[in-house]
């Protein structure tokens, strides 16, 4: 007999030992049986292994398994949220600096040039009318580069780009946030 025609039997086998096969299946599986060795053999096998196995006493957990199991599984099911809430603040942290960045790195642009000219700097440390006059060029420059820097921005595409990925970014981050809250309060 081939190998494949055993298959079936192999598996009522050890349906018949659970004691879920129909009627007809058991009757097919005894024929097959008395024809097969190979198959009664394997038959023999299993309910001997069948046998031993329900003569076999039951143990029982240690004292406290209960307890140190839910422990466990608390402490497992609160492991998750502990990493969606370190991504959630990590791409919150990302979503911030994508908005702040820009302007940070043109305000300390505006101050390098003007540092870089002494005449300015000899103004600002020498009286108090010439800083007067030196942070208002200083606020006047800023101006001009925040507006030169936000008239760029309006007009280039990647910015905007740029400036709607950090705001969907930092949504996403404040509804994960607010989800978790909701999930502690009622946890």
């Amino acid at each position: 007999m081939e190998a494949m025609s055993h298959k079936p039997y192999l598996d009522w086998m050890h349906l018949a030992l659970d004691n879920s096969l129909t009627a007809e299946q058991q009757a097919e599986l005894r024929a097959h049986l008395d024809e097969c060795q190979a198959c009664a053999a394997t038959w023999d096998a299993l309910s001997q292994v069948d046998h031993l196995l329900a003569q076999a006493p039951l143990a029982a957990p240690r004292a406290g398994f209960t307890g140190r199991f839910s422990a466990r599984l608390k402490q497992r099911r609160s492991q998750p949220r502990a990493v969606w809430g370190a991504l959630t603040l990590g791409f919150g942290a990302v979503g911030a600096a994508a908005l702040v960045l820009p302007v940070g790195l043109s305000v300390l642009w505006s101050l390098a040039q003007l540092v870089g000219q002494p005449a300015a700097s000899a103004a600002l440390l020498s009286s108090a009318s010439a800083t007067t006059t030196v942070v208002v060029t200083l606020a006047n420059a800023l101006l001009v580069a925040a507006l030169a820097v936000g008239e760029q921005a309006l007009t280039t595409p990647l910015v905007w780009a740029l400036a709607l990925g950090a705001l969907v970014i930092t949504g996403v981050w404040l509804y994960f946030v607010r989800r978790l809250g909701l999930q502690r309060l009622r946890s």
